[in-house]
């Protein structure tokens, strides 16, 4: 499902995830403007899921709870 989508929209998600006030469920329509895709709200998050477990964004709560 994510394959497909190019590395120059993934990090015009992850950019714009990054700003204060723009919310989740408008970035599908920002990216489908600009870069001409196909993308909805499942797709987004599918992609920021599959980051958080790559980079294992967990960490902060394993630090806190490792005792």
């Amino acid at each position: 499902m994510t394959e497909d989508i190019s590395e120059e929209v993934k990090k015009e998600i992850f950019r714009l995830v990054c700003i204060p006030g723009i919310e989740i469920e408008n970035i599908p329509e920002m990216v489908n403007k600009d870069y001409e895709t196909e993308l909805n709200y499942e797709k987004v998050m599918k992609i920021l899921s599959n980051e958080y477990l790559k980079h294992n964004l967990y960490y902060g709560h394993r630090l806190c709870c490792r005792f």
